[in-house]
């Protein structure tokens, strides 16, 4: 009976693990969202850059947080040029 409730508790865990936690980038499709979205990165990245200068992550691991959010950033901001929004130019 162990065994199974170890079963299940591993394949629960294997589930949450395995799954997005983000949506994807396609996702968002009014312009309110794409804004809530790109306002979010841009926090994240700014959050990337309190954490490096309070000594919390090294200049690496900032700079794989900025390569890892650049490409969903990017593809929101043209997103919004597109619809002509003027939070789709860059800060």
């Amino acid at each position: 009976m162990e065994w199974a409730v170890l079963a299940l508790f591993t394949l629960g865990a294997a589930a949450l693990v395995g799954l997005p936690w983000t949506r994807p980038v396609g996702a968002p499709t009014g312009t309110d969202d794409l804004r809530e979205l790109r306002a979010r990165l841009l926090g994240d990245l700014a959050e990337l850059d309190m954490d490096l200068a309070g000594g919390r992550i090294s200049a690496t691991d900032r700079l794989d947080g900025r390569r890892a959010l650049a490409p969903e950033l990017r593809a929101v901001t043209e997103r919004l040029r597109a619809l002509g929004e003027p939070g789709g130019r860059a800060s």
